[in-house]
């Protein structure tokens, strides 16, 4: 992830990264679009989304040429593969 892509995200979860969540994968791919994946122990509630995607807006402001942004909430209850170290800015440690 570019360190002004780091530095947004982490602006933008400050106090935003519900209990639930596992982790978050974001990156601006080739076609300058923004992917913003979040991924639940559990199923994500309309609470924990919409906090979420206020901080996806926020990331979204500070970089005017993104003109596609694709968000999804996941329930994913097994680890995260993270063998991309790059694309992830939230990663909650897991026994």
């Amino acid at each position: 992830m570019e360190n002004l892509l780091v530095l947004s995200v982490h602006r933008a979860l400050f106090c935003a990264i519900p209990r639930n969540l596992k982790g978050l994968r974001v990156l601006i791919d080739e076609e300058n679009e923004l992917i913003w994946q979040a991924f639940f122990d559990t199923e994500p509630t309309e609470e924990e989304k919409e906090v979420l995607s206020v901080a996806c807006t926020e990331v979204l402001a500070d970089f005017p040429g993104i003109d596609v942004v694709e968000e999804e909430f996941l329930y994913h209850p097994m680890p995260l593969d993270t063998q991309t170290i790059e694309e992830w800015a939230f990663v909650r440690w897991e026994p």
